[in-house]
């Protein structure tokens, strides 16, 4: 059964005003306190050993996000600490001969996939944090521009958090101002049809209702596919990093409520999908580079 969504502002630390000190409860001074770097390499490396040979030397490992940012205060609950890994890949391919024939792109997105188990465990890192793993296909963390990054590998900055937080540009508010118009029309819509299935008298009203309410639905998914994509391209060697206009348009979509209630329809569109193919196919069918992936490894088939 459909749920309500609603457009409900959040705090994000993106517009906040920095602190003069890092986040203590993760530093000393500049330095990441030893004790939580050996805790988040171990879960790291404990993961990913039993499915990958060696991967302590053909991983990078750096935490990015607000949480190693001078932004931290401001975050949600639980702070946002992203643990992003660099593969060496051709070390990689000599450690796993099984990988040997994949690209660089499919590499990355296999331990991604793994990685979905990994993150559902650490949602709750520290009882403060949530931790997630997430290997780029570019093996440098610079390429991507990150807006901070601290390399647990090396042990130190590789790119050092400024003391300055960006500055509203009005004509990106008044872009991000439309995705939250837009937004709040297909919430509208959304919530009108699902009161109408509730209250339809007869099954040609409840028809129509449903065939609006999944309109909705489709609608407000793709917006996420484009704001979530955008974001994506952002951190890219093509975009500008944490500066770039997608993920200035993604942090006040955070602030607005439009992320939280796009990420929903999204999460909804894909349950509907999985429902289609269990009753189809009987089982929930991944998609097609999932399946080559797994069969060029003879893995979980």
């Amino acid at each position: 059964m459909a749920e309500p969504i609603y457009l409900a502002p959040a705090e994000t630390s993106f517009f906040s005003t920095p602190e003069a000190d890092l986040d203590y409860r993760l530093f000393d001074g500049e330095k990441f306190k030893p004790a939580i770097r050996d805790a988040i390499l171990g879960t790291l490396y404990g993961f990913l050993s039993p499915i990958y040979q060696d991967p302590q030397s053909w991983a990078t490992v750096w935490l990015a996000g607000s949480g190693v940012s001078r932004q931290w205060a401001a975050q949600r609950l639980p702070g946002d600490l992203d643990c992003l890994i660099g593969v060496n890949y051709l070390q990689f391919r000599q450690s796993n001969p099984n990988y040997a024939g994949f690209s660089d792109q499919q590499i990355a997105d296999a331990i991604n996939e793994d990685f979905r188990k990994l993150n559902d465990e650490t949602s709750e890192f520290m009882d403060s944090y949530e931790l997630t793993f997430y290997v780029n296909v570019r093996s440098d963390i610079r390429e991507i521009k990150p807006y901070a990054a601290y390399s647990l590998t090396n042990d130190d900055w590789t790119v050092t958090p400024p003391t300055s937080s960006p500055v509203h540009r009005p004509d990106f508010d008044t872009k991000a101002e439309r995705d939250k118009a837009m937004t709040s029309t297909i919430v509208n819509r959304y919530q009108q049809a699902l009161n109408a299935v509730t209250a339809a008298k007869n099954d040609v009203g409840r028809l129509n209702a449903e065939r609006t309410l999944q309109d909705a639905v489709s609608q407000g998914a793709a917006l996420w596919e484009e704001l979530h994509g955008g974001r994506k391209e952002a951190f890219s060697p093509t975009g500008e990093g944490y500066m770039d206009y997608a993920n200035y348009r993604w942090q006040a979509g955070k602030e607005s409520g439009v992320v939280p209630a796009l990420r929903a329809f999204a999460q909804l569109s894909k349950e509907t999908q999985k429902e289609f193919n269990i009753k189809t196919y009987g089982v929930e069918l991944p998609d097609a580079s999932v399946l080559v992936r797994r069969a060029m490894t003879n893995k979980r088939i």
